[in-house]
Parts: C-alpha cells; structure tokens; sequence
C-alpha cells in the first residue's frame, strides 16, 4: 500500500528507549543535544511579534518568488556583508528543507544523484529519498581541523550527477569551506557541468579567526550556485517557517533556473503572507537574539575546551556553528558512551555516528544550552569518563 520512499525503520533505538524512560520517570535530564533556541533561555523581545500584526496581512497576494518586500529585506541584509544579491533571484521557502526539495526537483531526473557531506544531519538522506534523488557521498576529513576530500568528489562524480551540496560551515564539523578548497570545486563543478547547493544556515555564526575561510557563495560568481540561508538559524526563529533560495551565476543559467523554479514556487504557494510581512522588521530586530547565541556558543565552546585541557577527552576544532564533536577514550564505542552518560550522569549526548563520524568514540554536543546547564553536563561527562578510566 505504500511507497518505498517511506519505507523506514521506525524501531526506537536504545537511546530513543532510554530516554523516554527516564522521563516517565520524572527524570532531569541534562541535554546537550538542544538545538531549538527558542527553548535555550534567550530573551526574545514582546516588539517582535509586532511585526506580524500589520493589516497588509490581511490581503493574499500570491507571488511565487515571495513578496519583494521580503525579498528587498534580504537583498539588502547581504548589502551589509558586503555581497551583491538581486532581489529578482531570490525565492522565499517554508524553510530550508523545501528549498532543497524545491531545487532537487529543478536539477534532478528520478535516479539522479547529489553529493552531499560525510559527516553531515541525516536530513539530506530523507529528503533525497523523498525525491527520487540518490545521496552521493563525499568525505569531510579531519587532521587537526576539517578538509574537504576533493578525490572523494571526483570519484563521486559520474554521469547523473547534478549537483554539489556544501554546508559552510557543516553541521556538525563546524568546518567552513577553505578559498583554496572553493576554487578547486568551483573548477570541477565547471568541468563536470554541476551546479552548487551552499547551505549557509550558519554562516553567521563563527568562531574565532576566519582570515581564510570563503565567505558566502552568494556572491554573484560566473558558476551557478543556489545558496540557502532562512531564520530559523540566522535569527534564532525556527517557528516562523521562512528560508530563502538566492540564484547566482551567468545570466543565462540563472534566467533558465530562475523561471522554472517560479513555476515550481508557485505550485506550492507555501510561505504565509504575515511572516513575508514582518521579515523586514525581523531581519532588523532580531539581531539582537542573533548576538545572543553568539555569545552563547561562543562561551560554550570555550568552557568546552578550558575544561578538557587537562583530560583524555579531545574536543575537535570548530570553525563556526552551534556543534561540537568531543573524542572520548576508545575503550567505549560512540554508543556505548551515549547510553552510558544517559543511564548514569542523566546527560543526553549525540553518538557521533547518528551524523556518519568516522573518527572512533565521538560524540556530538550542542553549543546551545545555558551556560550553567552546559557547564553541569560537560562536567558530568568528564567525571564518568575519568571514573572509567580508573577502574
């Protein structure tokens, strides 16, 4: 009766069971994999619903692209990085996942494949299946920091390759694309005829120095790119379904995109006229719940590493983002040290390979969580490993 798109395994895992659990229980869990910052203690101001109150809310008018008021909204925020952005070129999404479905169907014939990250969310495998298209992947590798492997991508390649998916920075590496490693795949993606899907849900969210990091794709370059940024990530507002595609390339690629995927916007009509409305505002005033969660992450990650210097576990280099991956010691699998910290500490951790992580015993925190809730967690996780250790 149904299609063998849906056909998932829908057992809980021993993490999912345990966890439930210890909540019927009454349990206080210390989370550490949070990731809505809506519940994560930030201050978000009364005036930001304000926005979404205007009486122009009241009118439907329909525009595949988005309203250009919105669409001028955006266009103007990358102005004020320094990066051009034609209003005409920009497509207003239900969110980043109908931007990738609404550029899967643009690129792909059923069958076709996309090359997507290694470590990277899991979304992309659903949403790939759910279009017909394969999930090709290439190698993030780690040497002290994050690497593209650029042989994994052109043995990838072959004749139903339609595209290169980039998350800059990645989650949860936390890498940022190096300019040497964008001149390398802007080359390959020209001699192979690919286009490039840049996922910058992130970008705003750096840490430390990031002299030779590229810094956004939708810059207007003679390849055509489809750059992703919304603000659910970009304003800390996942509840109010706004994403947005922006088409850059030569003019003719991006004239041909652009009119086909008006068509394909314009058959969902998905985004609501009260946060079209309101994103001008928002974009304005929700700066200030974007400065938040920089300093969060920020002072997160370096408790992060000011509390592991003297220990035998290994945070890896972030460059940006709201994760971290930490190595803890071998004698346990990812796991293992996962159900461990749940059963004992009441600390939920990522195991790494729910992202593909490679690297042995890792797992995946969030950068989210209150200072003092992080502080507990990571400390509870430092003292289950060294009392393993011990005996």
């Amino acid at each position: 009766m149904f299609s063998s798109r849906t056909n998932w395994n829908l057992t809980p895992n021993a993490l999912h069971q345990l966890l439930e659990e210890k909540r019927r229980r009454g349990q206080q869990i210390v989370d550490l994999t949070e990731s809505n910052p809506t519940r994560c203690g930030f201050l978000y101001r009364p005036e930001l619903l304000g926005a979404l109150t205007t009486e122009r809310s009241l009118l439907y008018e329909p525009e595949p692209r988005g309203l250009l008021t919105a669409r001028n909204a955006i266009a103007d925020h990358y102005a004020q990085h320094g990066f051009r952005a034609d209003p005409a070129n920009i497509f207003l999404t239900a969110g980043t996942s109908e931007a990738y479905a609404h550029l899967f169907k643009l690129l792909c014939n059923p069958g076709d494949n996309i090359l997507v990250p290694k470590p990277s969310y899991p979304l992309f495998d659903y949403l790939c299946a759910l279009n017909d298209v394969e999930a090709r992947q290439y190698r993030l590798r780690y040497d002290d920091e994050w690497h593209i492997d650029l042989d994994s991508i052109r043995h990838g390649v072959d004749q139903s390759t339609k595209a290169l998916l980039l998350v800059h920075p990645n989650n949860p590496t936390g890498s940022f694309v190096k300019e040497t490693e964008c001149a390398a795949i802007v080359k390959m993606a020209e001699e192979r005829g690919l286009a490039l899907i840049v996922d910058e849900v992130f970008g705003e969210f750096s840490l430390g120095d990031t002299g030779d990091l590229y810094k956004s794709f939708a810059t207007g370059k003679g390849f055509l790119v489809f750059t992703l940024n919304g603000i659910s990530k970009l304003l800390g507002l996942p509840q109010m379904k706004l994403a947005w595609i922006t088409v850059t390339g030569q003019p003719g690629q991006v004239q041909e995109a652009s009119n086909r995927l008006e068509i394909i916007s314009d058959t969902f009509l998905s985004v609501g006229t009260p946060i079209q409305q309101a994103l001008p505002s928002l974009l304005e005033k929700g700066q200030r719940v974007t400065e938040q969660i920089k300093k969060r992450v920020n002072a997160n990650y370096r408790t992060l590493g000011f509390a592991s210097a003297q220990s035998s576990v290994s945070p890896l280099k972030v460059e940006g983002g709201w994760y971290a991956i930490v190595r803890l010691p071998g004698i346990l699998t990812d796991e293992a040290w996962a159900l461990r910290l749940l059963r004992e500490s009441n600390v939920l951790v990522h195991p790494g390979h729910f992202f593909e992580i490679e690297q042995d015993a890792c797992i995946v925190l969030s950068l989210l969580p209150e200072e003092s809730a992080f502080s507990t967690g990571f400390g509870k996780t430092l003292e289950l490993v060294h009392s393993n250790l011990a005996t």
